[in-house]
């Protein structure tokens, strides 16, 4: 009789676990435990078996969580965390791709889109933040130094952005617990310096506003990854009584560490406890997506013939388009490969107007795509990534009152970059990143020698889709 009742125990729970083993067990949902017949007749009875039982195997890194039972490995460590309050001071430091573009102009003679400038930029912030339920304000305070800089071999002149400091208000939205969608603005300066072949050198001060997006999320207890885009606008200064002017327009892609040193206090006289899970988890970064993108873009062209050397020729516009790829999840690491095109991009113009002769041209970069590998990892419901891989643009060359010359050219280069991807809703996420592309040399330009090696840079945000 005893041995009979083993059997049969034995075959029910294979039967059970076969059941389950047919419909994955989602991230958010606790595994289901095996049902078991009652010897006595009455209703069926469920059993979770031991504490802490976990019976999702997916090598995705799927991982059930229970709601009545204790969590466990990575996932128990990121909810034992203290809930983020989002009210109280902050100190960091950041670092990324800096670049600037400087219109020239002589009224009612000729202008020229801008001296183009790229490099890197780093610095320090501090602020104060306060929470409204879901949404968060503040306001915060930088200061940046530059390499961005860009140098005429011919005359020996080097023109750089040296530094700037910016005042800046931000208003955001938590998309989870651990995570902040934010946009800012406020007042900025930057600091120029033109240095002539004698060693002598003028600074100029523009001061105009900044405006950004960006995205904050917590790495551990107290310390917060942000990825984010300022852009700023200045004003026009005249040279000379009038007699040619400039103006300063300046973008920079950047991450930063910040530190909340406050964050363990109970400033809003919330308890102190686990943080909520978030309900916008996928069930895994496993699968496919697409997605739909815009920004702004930046490009740089260096010239050169012979021994003399222009770097560079340079312009921006508005750019969009549409992307597809798939991911793999190990673990918190997320793997993946992806594609993306973009239509419009950088243009650089120059034209002049005298009496009895008029002439214009342009630089523009059409169109793109991309094929790259990405590779990150996973905070919460929030993913930061870094990328690389091949690209090609459409170069044009274009000429009106010097003959109508037209040419084209498909350069081909590296791009690399990064970004922070958060989930919104179950399959629905947003992303925001940069791109930074070196391309190839066009050389003998129209037979000439002079040879053009571009510069590109991109800052987009997305909507992503995950099937």
């Amino acid at each position: 009789m005893i041995r009979r009742l083993l059997v049969s125990t034995a075959l029910g729970l294979l039967f059970a676990g076969a059941a389950s083993a047919g419909s994955p067990t989602r991230y958010n949902e606790p595994p289901k435990a095996p049902i078991l017949e009652s010897r006595s007749g009455g209703q069926p009875s469920t059993s979770r078996g031991r504490k802490g039982y976990r019976s999702n195997e997916d090598v995705t890194g799927s991982i059930p969580m229970a709601a009545s039972a204790p969590l466990v490995g990575v996932d128990a460590a990121h909810a034992a965390l203290s809930a983020p309050l989002w009210t109280g001071f902050h100190v960091g430091a950041t670092i990324g791709s800096g670049w600037a573009i400087t219109p020239l102009a002589i009224p009612n003679a000729a202008t020229f889109s801008g001296v183009g400038m790229s490099g890197v930029a780093g610095g320090v912030t501090a602020g104060f933040d306060y929470r409204f339920g879901s949404v968060v304000a503040g306001i915060a305070a930088d200061g940046n130094l530059k390499s961005t800089s860009a140098y005429l071999s011919g005359v020996d002149v080097t023109f750089r952005e040296a530094a700037s400091w910016a005042l800046r208000g931000r208003l955001g939205g938590l998309a989870s617990e651990d995570t902040l969608v934010y946009a800012t603005a406020g007042v900025t300066q930057a600091i120029t310096k033109l240095t002539y072949p004698t060693g002598d050198s003028d600074d100029v001060r523009y001061t105009g506003a900044i405006f950004g997006v960006g995205v904050e999320t917590r790495l551990a207890a107290g310390l917060y990854g942000r990825a984010e885009y300022l852009q700023s606008l200045f004003g026009q200064r005249n040279f000379d009584g009038g007699r040619y002017n400039a103006r300063l327009e300046s973008g920079v892609a950047r991450v930063g560490l910040i530190l909340k040193p406050f964050e363990m206090g109970d400033w809003s006289g919330l308890p102190v406890g686990l943080a909520a899970a978030s309900s916008t988890q996928p069930e895994s970064w496993t699968g496919a997506h697409i997605g739909a993108h815009g920004g702004y873009a930046f490009g740089s062209t260096k010239l050169t013939s012979g021994s003399w050397t222009g770097d560079g020729v340079g312009g921006a516009g508005g750019v969009g388009g549409a992307l597809l790829g798939y991911d793999y999840q190990w673990g918190r690491s997320v793997l993946g490969v992806e594609i993306d095109g973009s239509g419009g991009g950088a243009r650089s113009t120059a034209s002049v107007t005298l009496r009895r002769f008029s002439a214009n041209a342009q630089i523009a970069y059409d169109w793109d795509y991309s094929i790259r590998a990405r590779a990150g990892r996973l905070f919460g419901s929030t993913l930061l990534f870094g990328t690389v891989g091949w690209t090609q643009t459409y170069g044009r060359l274009t000429t009106a009152g010097l003959g109508g010359i037209e040419t084209s050219h498909l350069f081909s280069g590296v791009q690399l970059g990064g970004g922070v991807e958060t989930m919104l809703t179950t399959h629905l996420g947003a992303r925001l990143e940069y791109l930074h592309s070196f391309y190839d040399k066009y050389a003998g330009v129209l037979g000439s020698s002079i040879d053009a090696r571009p510069t590109t840079g991109k800052t987009r945000a997305a909507v992503i889709y995950k099937f």
